[in-house]
């Protein structure tokens, strides 16, 4: 197959996308405005288009139409079998807008949470790529009622969460590595994700374990005012701010890490809460649906309120406090990451998609 992902391509997920199909034999090309890179994909940068006398909506529009043409020029040139644009706001738009078929859509969360109730520009760019699409996957059921609600019928839509690389996402060979006091999130500083809230919950965590860590990975708009935030708390020695890590560096991160805390206010399906329990991190997480889809509190995991951090604080200082009932919760999400959460295996039942609707094409 000749796969064409109109997406962006320095974005971890289109590039996760497209590496699997690339070792797997197929052709595969990615249509960006971003600089990126994927090892045996072509990558085309359509850029900026911007006239030279820049007016708000005049320049929106001359974007849109520009980048367009760019786009119904590279497809008419490279010849994909299917399109497959990612993020339903802009670059699943501009999929939208090739008029190629069969075209696949995958919605990743604040594309269909956020921007679909937003302005009435946004709201009108989410719901004509995904009326526009031929399938659409999601990565998660409160996601899919969200689409739904749109008018899509059921028969074009699709569960599917890629996964984690358990081979590279996976308990440490060396149990020593972890730290039995450290807390990790690797949450990007900004309010959708909601920091300050476990940054609030870090003086009742040090109160009761005062040799407990936390290290905050991540970066974004945020991060002076958590940073003073720190200060003003007075919890400098235990909080790091260790900026933005590398991909390949996060493993080894969530290997070294006993308790994994996500504060976020929305999400799709959290990669990143995937990605920790498959290094065997304890979840503590925010009561949201796209977290309800993975744990059940009190059964793999702690759900808390979203903004409470008290009671975010409590359930780190139980999970430190409670060495053997935590390592039993653990194991659940071990296996639930096996079951659903493997990457070769879903991306290969999404090739299968793939081929089922070239055949229906």
């Amino acid at each position: 197959m000749h796969l064409c992902y109109i997406a962006d391509a320095s974005n971890v997920h289109p590039q996760r996308w497209a590496a699997f199909f690339v070792e797997r034999g197929h052709r595969v090309s990615v249509i960006t405005d971003l600089a990126g890179t994927v090892p045996g994909a072509s990558v085309y940068n359509i850029g900026e288009c911007l006239p030279r006398l820049s007016l708000p909506v005049f320049s929106a529009v001359y974007q849109i139409i520009a980048k367009t043409l760019a786009i119904r020029r590279l497809i008419g040139h490279i010849r994909p079998d299917i399109v497959h644009g990612h993020y339903a706001t802009n670059y699943g738009f501009l999929a939208a807008l090739s008029g190629f078929t069969p075209l696949v859509q995958t919605v990743h969360g604040s594309d269909v949470l956020v921007d679909a109730a937003g302005s009435w520009e946004q709201r009108w760019f989410v719901r004509y790529a995904l009326r526009k699409a031929t399938l659409i996957t999601s990565v998660a059921e409160h996601m899919i009622r969200k689409v739904r609600s749109m008018g899509i019928s059921p028969e074009c839509i699709l569960t599917f969460q890629y996964g984690v690389d358990t081979s590279v996402f996976a308990p440490p060979a060396d149990t020593t590595v972890r730290n039995p006091l450290r807390v990790v999130s690797t949450r990007m500083f900004e309010w959708k994700y909601n920091v300050e809230q476990l940054i609030r919950a870090v003086p009742g965590v040090q109160a009761r374990i005062p040799d407990a860590e936390v290290v905050l990975a991540g970066d974004g708009p945020d991060r002076a005012a958590l940073a003073r935030l720190i200060q003003g708390l007075h919890i400098e020695r235990m909080v790091t701010m260790a900026g933005r890590v590398a991909p390949d560096v996060i493993p080894a991160l969530l290997q070294s890490a006993t308790v994994y805390v996500s504060t976020s206010v929305t999400d799709g399906s959290s990669l990143s809460l995937i990605e920790a329990m498959a290094c065997g991190a304890f979840p503590v997480v925010t009561d949201i649906p796209a977290n309800q889809e993975w744990i059940v509190d009190g059964e793999n995991g702690f759900l808390v309120p979203v903004g409470d951090a008290d009671a975010l604080a409590d359930r780190i200082v139980w999970a430190f406090e409670h060495p053997a009932a935590r390592e039993a919760m653990v194991a659940r999400n071990l296996d639930l990451i096996r079951r659903r959460g493997d990457y070769r295996t879903n991306m290969t039942m999404m090739e299968g998609v793939y081929e089922r609707l070239l055949r229906e094409r």
